[in-house]
């Protein structure tokens, strides 16, 4: 887990990793902490990733 330092606010961000692998499937969390999968490798997961991190943004554009 890496930790970051904002200096300006001095507040401390943790990174951890999204993916987990349950029983041979991969699986991510969200940062709304819903858990998207399965999936059959961690490659997949990480496209449906980025799909879904487009997908909010888009949101949150049109106010939604």
């Amino acid at each position: 887990m890496a930790r970051k330092t904002d200096g300006a606010e001095n507040k401390h961000y943790f990174q951890v990793d999204r993916y987990v692998q349950q029983n041979g499937q991969w699986y991510y969390i969200t940062r709304e902490g819903e858990e998207r999968g399965p999936f059959d490798s961690k490659a997949d997961a990480s496209g449906d990733l980025i799909d879904y991190i487009r997908y909010r943004n888009k949101m949150e554009e049109f106010g939604q």
